[in-house]
């Protein structure tokens, strides 16, 4: 099923996003708004807006904050992306050349600056205190998994565990804030805010899992990035991790010698891609990403039954079997 599809209970809702994106981007700056269209227009799924979208459906909230925030954690989410790409020297970013080729790192640092500043200034309009304290949380352990990330990056030696410290303060939390920031917003107990959370935390989970399974997998269109480009930036993630485990002296020290190469050639990306998918990497992510996606499910169990629900539900398994 296409996400499209998945996602037409809040189509207008949605749309609404779309305009208040469109909306708080104007400035008479007009580098920010160039940049900020430029990477916001590029194809993003918008899947931590829709999770909050949806669980304010499933409670029953349709308060006109749920738009400013769900705006909000876009701005977040696209500004971690900016930064990203200027951290990783990325080219291309959903298919189109990253806004630092086009502009130069300094305006791409600067403009995710603005959209992490313009996110808390929609924040602060909503007058709702704990939103800011689990937004401001997230934003912060964003920050944490990406210079976590930072240190583990070409460091064959990675756990299992660091991987996912990673991916849970990287990934996770976004979407766990997400989720957790509509069940506040909707006033339920403590208990089912939690659950939310856990729900949010888990989809996150599985959406990284896959994501680092794709990069072995596809192609370089269905990505809209270069294929194997986590073992060109030296990112050690699950497939890699597994596979290496599996591996003997002998082929530990040949994937050693090709990880390590100041520019490893396109024939050295591809023995490690095959060498992990033949040792069960891929499959072991996808494997753990569908684990995830059950406790997702799990922590639904206890919230009444209607069409968000549902939603959310074929939402967590399309996470799972998703080819971009």
């Amino acid at each position: 099923m296409k996400l499209d599809n998945l996602l037409s209970l809040i189509e207008r809702d949605l749309e609404a996003v779309e305009e208040a994106i469109k909306s708080n981007l104007e400035n008479d700056i007009k580098l920010i708004t160039t940049i900020g269209t430029h990477i916001l227009d590029s194809g993003g799924k918008r899947l931590r807006p829709a999770l909050l979208l949806l669980t304010s459906r499933l409670l029953h909230n349709l308060t006109p904050e749920r738009i400013s925030i769900a705006t909000a954690i876009e701005f977040i989410h696209t500004a971690t992306l900016l930064h990203d790409d200027v951290v990783d020297n990325s080219e291309l970013r959903r298919g189109k050349s990253s806004a630092n080729t086009i502009w130069g790192n300094e305006a791409s640092v600067l403009v995710g600056d603005f959209l992490f500043a313009k996110a808390f200034s929609l924040m602060v309009k909503c007058n709702n205190l704990a939103i800011l304290e689990i937004m401001s949380n997230a934003t912060k352990e964003l920050a944490e998994g990406e210079i976590f990330e930072l240190i583990k990056t070409g460091d064959l030696q990675t756990a299992i565990n660091d991987y996912f410290k990673i991916i849970d303060k990287k990934t996770a939390i976004l979407f766990a804030a997400a989720c957790e920031v509509s069940a506040v917003m909707a006033g339920i107990d403590t208990k089912h805010q939690k659950l939310l959370k856990e729900f949010g935390s888990n989809i996150g989970i599985s959406f990284q899992l896959v994501d680092d399974a794709l990069d072995y997998m596809s192609t370089d269109e269905e990505l809209g990035k270069k294929i194997g480009i986590d073992i060109e930036e030296g990112k050690v993630t699950y497939p890699l991790i597994f596979a290496l485990e599996k591996a003997t002296e002998e082929e530990f020290e040949k994937i050693k010698e090709l990880f390590y190469k100041e520019s490893p050639s396109k024939e050295d990306v591809f023995f490690i891609k095959d060498f992990v998918i033949k040792k069960g990497g891929t499959d072991a992510a996808v494997k753990a990403a569908k684990v995830n996606v059950e406790k997702a499910k799990q922590a639904l169990s206890s919230f009444e039954e209607n069409e968000a629900k549902e939603a959310l539900i074929k939402l967590s398994d399309f996470i799972v079997s998703r080819r971009f």
